[in-house]
């Protein structure tokens, strides 16, 4: 009975983990025949008009392809309308949930518009993070604001830690355009997670090539990063050894900046 109860918990802890029956997707090596996406037309919007439209193409992977704008809805069609003028991100998502995305922007057509960097926070709980605004198009002299502050001269703004922020300017005439900008936390793949995944998980007796998916493949790390995320924080992975929880929060500072390959 105990032996019985020992094989009946390892099956359990494999399926949890992505070791087992259950294993994370995609089951297909996404770094094979990887999927592209790119930008067919874009029509851009009058100010304060919600006229905008965008419409991509993809290639590779393995169709059918859908289309999701930012974290909106997945659907079929390859258009994106009703837009307004900012940034834009939109992937294309193949039939083994392997993925691309591209960024767009929707620009004013008459009026004011902006281009926005961000630099990182410097770390998971660094506050170095920071803002620049460039105004162009329009009628000068231009505002700025920060989220729902007051507008001001000020272009630039410091001191951010990780996160989303709304952006945005506007012109002599009250035209005003408003982006929403993401602070990275900074954290290196290539420094901090992949030495982590290749030393916990990427292992002979888990994904290493002999479980799907194989995280030695940064496409299929990137593709399965929230459910990295979310085994790791509740402890359940990896299956052999354990993370300080320095580690875990480090994971999900990269997976929430979007498992950049940096």
């Amino acid at each position: 009975m105990l032996m019985r109860s020992k094989i009946i918990l390892f099956f359990i802890l494999c399926a949890l983990n992505g070791c087992g029956d259950d294993e994370a997707s995609p089951q297909a090596d996404c770094s094979v025949n990887p999927v592209e996406v790119t930008v067919q037309s874009i029509t851009d919007s009058e100010c304060g008009a919600n006229t905008g439209t965008v419409e991509v193409v993809a290639v590779g992977g393995t169709g059918p392809y859908q289309y999701r704008l930012g974290s909106g809805v997945v659907q079929g069609a390859a258009v994106f309308s009703g837009l307004s003028a900012g940034v834009y991100e939109i992937a294309a998502i193949d039939a083994n949930n392997c993925f691309a995305t591209t960024e767009v922007t929707v620009r004013n057509a008459s009026g004011v518009n902006l281009v926005a960097n961000a630099s990182p926070a410097g770390g998971c709980n660094g506050d170095d993070g920071g803002i620049s605004l460039t105004a162009s198009d329009g009628t000068p002299p231009y505002e700025y604001r920060l989220d729902n502050g007051t507008y001001g001269t000020m272009s630039s703004f410091p001191d951010l830690t990780a996160g989303t922020y709304d952006v945005s300017v506007r012109d002599a005439t009250g035209c005003e355009v408003t982006q929403t900008v993401r602070v990275l936390s900074g954290v290196s793949y290539a420094m901090s997670i992949q030495p982590l995944i290749q030393s916990k998980c990427a292992i002979s007796s888990c994904h290493n090539g002999n479980q799907a998916p194989d995280l030695r493949v940064f496409t299929n790390v990137r593709t399965n990063a929230a459910k990295i995320k979310e085994l790791t924080g509740n402890r359940t992975m990896p299956q052999e050894g354990s993370l300080t929880q320095a580690e875990i929060d480090m994971i999900a500072c990269w997976v929430d900046d979007g498992a950049p390959n940096n």
